[in-house]
């Protein structure tokens, strides 16, 4: 471990990569461990955020889906009293 000049944690990207292409048995699985992990993070932080924005965007159309609904239901009645006075 006295190849590492920081802690894993602290090691920038660029780092972490340069020490895995070192192809030192003892420091590629720890630098490859901690990139791993640190796209898992990426990766679950990003997850979040799409599934916050595709549930605003699933509500606005629930809601365009019931003015649809409501002027339909308008038309129809409009259409009704359209009969009755045409009779």
């Amino acid at each position: 471990m006295a190849n590492f000049a920081k802690n894993l944690e602290v090691a920038t990207k660029e780092e972490l990569q340069s020490w895995v292409n070192q192809l030192d048995f003892r420091v590629v699985p720890l630098a490859s461990d901690e990139l791993t992990r640190r796209s898992v993070n990426e990766l679950q932080e990003t997850i979040k955020i799409f599934n916050e924005q595709s549930s605003k965007q699933t509500e606005k159309l629930v809601k365009l889906t019931w003015w649809i609904v409501g002027l339909t239901v308008a038309m129809l009645v409009g259409l009704v009293v359209q009969i009755i006075l045409s009779l």
